[in-house]
């Protein structure tokens, strides 16, 4: 009897200690689990985003860093294209602003790039969108419009600072095409640093207005208003009829665009007014008149060789007019690819619901500094 309960508390003693043995192997394997977890988790999301970085620069070299292919796409109606691969830069090593204006969501389905067709020629799975604008942001921030005084008031700003002492060219622009100008800079009015524009033209129910902006004579900015007077005596901001599609002339020595319009004829003839900060007052912007032809693009407005300042940034105006009836439209050189003007290239949309990262380089185009950003998802 006392010799089966001595077997008795040995098997529970030995029972215990395989217990005891038992839970502090499963509170060690635990501990190392949860230390290899913490351990092994950051290390995964750093091969995952290292990942995600080198496909970010493979996009980013192929589109701001080579000129594409055919390198000239640039010229090429897009049905005609071949091979092709998107890359924004000239024979240079600049940015090529007809390649950029390309990828202006409003432009004529001849000249635009399909962003679906720009992933598959790369073999891209992932999303991208890409952003093309400037350092500084000039705006008209209030305007007034009465029997042909304008007056306008606005601001330029780095980020949310604003900037003294900014050159202004303002230009505007009346339904019969008459252009009238002014400069100035920015500077302290009433405790604000801001501009004024002021303004004595013909009277007209319509109004194209261009600003530009100047800071440190490599970084410049353009906004372009159209304003309308109704019935009434005021005017109020309204969208641009069409948006016409403007490439560089690669024939001629001097520079020089090709300006086309794919709209139902309003009128025999268009004219184009090519605006530009300029240093003379007396050449401060270019006319000329756009012929209606049938071509390769369908029925357009078209016009040749018009004059365009070398460097720096510009804006055509295109309008045309018959009896009471007025269209216009505009497209900047180059058109920033940024929400309030060609729209940002690629799904932008998409980015609030999705992870991704991005970068941001300074490039040169037309002897001036632009922002170039880049998102890939």
């Amino acid at each position: 009897m006392l010799k089966r309960l001595r077997k008795s508390k040995i098997a529970q003693i030995r029972g215990v200690d395989f217990a005891l043995a038992m839970l502090i192997f499963i509170l060690a394997f635990s501990q190392i689990v949860l230390v290899l977890t913490n351990l092994l988790i950051p290390s995964l999301v750093q091969i995952e985003t290292y990942s995600q970085e080198q496909d970010l620069n493979k996009v980013h070299h192929n589109i701001f860093l080579t000129e594409g292919t055919p390198s000239n796409w640039g010229q090429i109606g897009t049905a005609s294209m071949s091979d092709f691969r998107l890359g924004l830069l000239n024979n240079q090593n600049s940015l090529d602003f007809t390649k950029i204006n390309r990828l202006v969501s409003s432009i004529t389905s001849y000249w635009s790039i399909n962003y679906i067709n720009v992933k598959m020629s790369y073999g891209l799975i992932a999303d991208f969108a890409i952003e093309i604008s400037s350092s500084i942001r000039v705006s008209i921030d209030e305007y007034t419009s009465a029997f042909g005084n304008i007056n306008l008031y606005g601001s330029v700003k780095e980020f949310q600072t604003n900037i003294e002492d900014a050159k202004i060219w303002a230009f505007v622009i009346d339904a019969n095409g008459n252009v009238a100008i002014n400069s100035t800079t920015t500077q302290d009015i009433s405790d604000s640093i801001i501009f004024h524009s002021s303004f004595s033209t013909t009277i007209s129910d319509y109004y194209t207005i261009v600003v530009f902006a100047e800071v440190g004579e490599l970084y410049q900015d353009y906004t372009v208003m159209r304003i309308y007077k109704g019935g009434g005596l005021e005017y109020s901001e309204i969208a641009m009829d069409y948006t016409p599609f403007v490439r560089e002339n690669t024939d001629v020595d001097y520079s020089a665009v090709d300006v086309s319009v794919t709209r139902a004829p309003l009128s025999d003839e268009a004219q184009a007014i090519v605006v530009f900060p300029f240093e003379d007052p007396s050449v401060s912007y270019f006319k000329q008149n756009l012929q209606q032809i049938g071509s390769v693009e369908g029925e357009i407005y078209f016009g040749e060789q018009v004059a365009m300042p070398a460097d720096g940034l510009a804006v055509v105006v295109v309008h045309e007019r018959e009896n009471i009836e007025y269209r216009a439209g505009y497209l900047g050189v180059p058109m920033f690819l940024r929400q309030s003007d060609g729209g940002i290239y690629g799904p932008y949309s998409e980015l609030n619901q999705q992870t991704y990262i991005s970068e941001t380089y300074t490039m040169n185009m037309r002897g001036l500094l632009v922002k170039c950003r880049i998102w890939y998802w």
